[in-house]
């Protein structure tokens, strides 16, 4: 039964949408790269950035994916052997 009430408060609309984590900001930083760079090279709006890194807004599918191409692009430009997934930037949330 516990698990049914917890389906149900997921699926409550007063509720608020628990923040995604995600690696975004710990390679970004390791790349040496600034949030405005990254909005610019991903084509995201200004200041959107700061709130993909903090968990309040999720990307889309397609944009996580352009999200991977950017890492990878940066890695190869300043010459890091790195090669970015979508599980890598968004790690498995399996448990606390």
């Amino acid at each position: 039964m516990e698990y049914i009430s917890s389906v149900m408060r997921m699926n409550d609309s007063s509720e608020k949408k628990p923040k995604v984590r995600n690696s975004l900001k710990y390679y970004r930083e390791k790349l040496g790269v600034t949030q405005q760079e990254m909005e610019w090279r991903c084509d995201v709006g200004r200041n959107q950035w700061s709130r993909y890194e903090a968990g309040e807004r999720e990307p889309k599918i397609a944009l996580a994916h352009r999200f991977v191409k950017v890492y990878n692009d940066i890695a190869k430009k300043k010459g890091i052997d790195l090669q970015f997934t979508i599980n890598d930037l968004y790690p498995s949330q399996e448990q606390d």
